[in-house]
């Protein structure tokens, strides 16, 4: 007899790369809803764990959900590959629950003219996109998992672009970006909202799975997102209005504005078998650039 789930437990998770910024995003996202029991996996400690399943998979059982939040930030690192085989193997397992990839707009080449579909053929070339695709591939050929690809992601904190950015502003040195791709940026907050409303939803039923897409709205520029944070900023830091002057007069030159590979995805599919919208990323820019001021400045 098939074992009766309750309905009021809370969701057990299995986080790989609780260390991440998205890793962290997942955690935060509901701080006072009790709907998730998470169970934390640090980057160092994912391929240990692994290892261990594979000795107890019965163990498997006592989680509802497995969401990878490591490939993402550690598939350049030369122990990805062993990270990989720990998981296939796992996978295989009858007890194996339900799989949430974490994945990007970088599987793409951007040589098409339109907003990429969940249907269009990964065709990037490089050799971390060609990981990440073996990666998707591997998740995908169980039927019961998801994929959710992503635009260009941000968080505020750490190393990031937008950190970054800021860091190299204020130090005076030159903000050389000559990419003119277009896409969208997505702050790791929002995905995490996006996410844990599919796990929610399965959980509770839904039986929609397979690939996903998911940024936000309005695309931008590589030199446009750097404007966006150099106006915010200005409001925090005099240097920023020299270096956002230099940006504008030098991308005029160059004609860079908006010519470059297109690195957005089509949305559509996500809000219609899982009613989730896009939304923008402007206000959360403007937020979490106050905030590195406050507590940086």
């Amino acid at each position: 007899m098939a074992e009766i789930k309750d309905i009021n437990a809370p969701i057990s998770v299995l986080l790989l790369g609780s260390d991440t910024e998205l890793g962290r995003a997942l955690q935060s996202y509901y701080q006072n809803d009790y709907d998730f029991a998470w169970h934390l996996v640090p980057g160092h400690k994912v391929i240990g764990l692994l290892l261990e399943l594979q000795s107890q998979p019965d163990a498997l059982a006592a989680y509802d959900a497995v969401i990878d939040a490591y490939s993402l930030r550690h598939i350049t690192q030369n122990d990805y590959n062993e990270f990989s085989q720990h998981l296939a193997s796992l996978m295989s397992s009858e007890n194996y629950p339900l799989h949430y990839m974490l994945s990007g707009v970088q599987v793409f080449s951007g040589d098409k003219d339109s907003s990429y579909l969940e249907t269009d053929v990964a065709d990037a070339k490089g050799k971390i996109a060609k990981t990440l695709i073996e990666m998707e591939n591997m998740v995908a050929r169980d039927e019961r998992h998801v994929v959710l690809r992503t635009g260009w992601l941000f968080s505020g904190h750490r190393d990031d672009f937008v950190c970054n950015t800021i860091d190299l502003m204020k130090r005076g040195e030159p903000l050389l970006f000559n990419d003119g791709s277009v896409g969208c940026p997505t702050p790791v907050t929002d995905v995490a909202r996006v996410l844990l409303s599919i796990v929610k939803q399965r959980y509770y039923g839904a039986q929609n799975a397979g690939i996903y897409h998911y940024c936000c709205s309005e695309e931008v520029s590589w030199i446009g997102l750097v404007e966006a944070i150099l106006t915010t900023s200005s409001q925090f830091e005099p240097k920023a209005n020299v270096a956002l002057e230099r940006i504008v007069d030098g991308a005029a030159a160059e004609g860079a504005l908006m010519a470059g590979r297109r690195q957005s995805l089509s949305c559509r599919k996500i809000f219609n078998h899982f009613g989730i919208k896009q939304r923008s990323w402007r206000p959360v820019l403007r937020t979490l650039i106050k905030e590195y001021f406050q507590g940086k400045g």
